[in-house]
């Protein structure tokens, strides 16, 4: 039998899977309970509110994001600046590939607006944005780069479209060119690209 809270996370991620196919509003507790292969009630009483379950679910999501994250930050500290670019490449590639719901429940919800996309703004997405920069920042000191750093505005949403959309639109890519973004070869190509890209951003003008 699972533990309370192995059956809470079993929920979570069945609920993030099924809101990012269906949206907040096209999404029931019925649908996400069957999808979790658990009743109804045991839902109900893991979460107050189909809001309350989403907003744990994505944060989930961000929190496997933030270790990830904080993991890479720990091994930039011994590594040259290429190296500390490469792993963060490869990084976002692979959480990018984990946790494809994560983006598009961010872009479906921050494109409409209201109450849930300030949540998120004020929850994570201006926090991540801030440390994106804030790691921007350490590896243009560690070069030298000066006045011609590269800014977080413009380095920013270059990474995650090459970082997400590949994996938003897995099915697309497959129909037109017969790839599948989730073998490893096409994953690590991906990753080559990131890493090929932000170094583009660090070489002085």
């Amino acid at each position: 039998m699972r533990s309370s809270v192995d059956a809470a996370h079993s929920i979570q991620v069945a609920a993030l899977n099924v809101f990012a196919k269906n949206g907040f509003e096209g999404t029931s507790i019925m649908e996400i309970a069957k999808a979790a292969q658990v009743a109804k009630p045991l839902i109900h009483y893991h979460f107050e509110s189909k809001e309350a379950l989403w907003q744990a679910a994505v944060m989930m999501a961000h929190a496997a994001l933030m270790n990830d994250m904080l993991l890479v930050q720990n091994q930039l500290a011994a590594q040259s600046p290429l190296e500390s670019i490469e792993i963060i490449a490869k990084k976002l590639i692979v959480f990018a590939a984990s946790h494809p719901q994560f983006a598009r429940i961010v872009v479906d919800e921050t494109g409409k607006g209201g109450l849930r996309a300030e949540w998120m703004y004020e929850k994570f997405l201006i926090p991540s944005y801030l440390m994106s920069q804030a790691i921007l920042n350490k590896i243009s000191k560690e070069l030298k780069l000066g006045a011609k750093a590269p800014k977080a505005e413009h380095v920013v949403p270059v990474v995650l479209g090459i970082m997400n959309f590949p994996f938003i639109e897995a099915e697309i890519i497959r129909r037109a060119y017969g790839k599948d973004v989730y073998a490893k070869a096409y994953m690590e190509r991906q990753g080559q690209i990131l890493f090929r890209v932000l170094q583009a951003f660090f070489k002085p003008e």
